[in-house]
């Protein structure tokens, strides 16, 4: 039997319209190259049609179209998202890495951004979005330390009001609660608060610093509230970091440590200033 007699068996089954269909040679076949002719019948694509056998009967349907990948509202709104953070959240990452001792590369670009991007998602039409660490998380931007490792006591963001934002440490014993590394002598606790209209109109960003020093030693240490005056508006988005750097017998005065496995950077809380 040739091919194009199983075809034309294969075209009675089908449906009125296509009644009267005859193959008169095999060279009418040519375009069925992803069908596959059996002893049954045919099956596999002929066309636009697909050819399928159940149970001894052969059937014929149309084959689906193609659909074309739907970018939804929600991919439409992370990709937004994802352009205001990077355009003015890049600016204020910048400015903060400029008062770090450890260089700041692109893997902590990327990583900063990803975590400011998933809190602004979710937080960015809120009332009220509160500057706290608890709702925050925190952000390690050196990966290749964790900050908890190194200060293992928690550290309080709380928004003031009037653009001061209260960083609270309990009380603590810096031999125990400080990890540090061999002939450490001083212990700095860097803060900074970088702050961003997160619009086009006015300064892109600002910033303030505070910093408190510990001698490493068994000696408790009475619980510290440090004031950063950011001086911006409310409703600014702000950003609190904190960075440990150690200064040892090895560094020249006023110099610390410049190995990165011992420079702990972290963004601790992010949120709206309130008035």
């Amino acid at each position: 039997m040739y091919i194009f007699d199983v075809l034309n068996q294969v075209f009675d089954i089908w449906p009125s319209q296509y009644s009267g269909c005859r193959f008169a040679s095999e060279t009418t076949y040519i375009f069925i190259a992803m069908a596959r002719v059996t002893e049954k019948g045919i099956v596999g694509l002929v066309g636009n049609l697909v050819f399928y056998t159940v149970n001894g009967k052969t059937y014929v349907r149309s084959e689906p179209g193609k659909r074309r990948k739907s970018r939804g509202k929600r991919a439409g709104q992370i990709q937004s998202v994802f352009g205001t953070v990077s355009r003015f959240g890049t600016p204020m990452l910048k400015a903060a890495a400029e008062k770090l001792s450890w260089k700041v590369g692109r893997d902590a670009y990327n990583r900063m951004r990803g975590w400011m991007r998933n809190l602004y998602a979710e937080r960015n039409q809120d009332a009220t979005w509160e500057i706290s660490g608890r709702d925050s998380g925190m952000c390690q931007l050196n990966s290749e330390v964790d900050f908890r490792d190194c200060f293992r006591e928690n550290i309080t963001v709380t928004d003031k009001g009037k653009g001061m934002i209260q960083v609270t440490i309990p009380p603590f014993t810096p031999k125990l609660t400080l990890k540090s590394p061999v002939r450490t002598m001083k212990v700095n606790l860097k803060l900074i608060a970088v702050t961003s209209p997160f619009k086009e109109a006015g300064p892109r960003y600002s910033l303030c610093t505070e910093q408190i020093s510990f001698t490493l030693q068994n000696k408790p240490v009475p619980a510290t509230e440090l004031v950063l005056h950011t001086k911006a508006s409310a409703k600014n988005i702000a950003i609190i970091i904190a960075a440990i750097e150690y200064e040892t017998t090895d560094c020249l005065k006023g110099q610390c440590i410049t190995d990165p496995k011992w420079l702990p950077v972290a963004a601790l809380a992010m949120g709206r200033l309130k008035k």
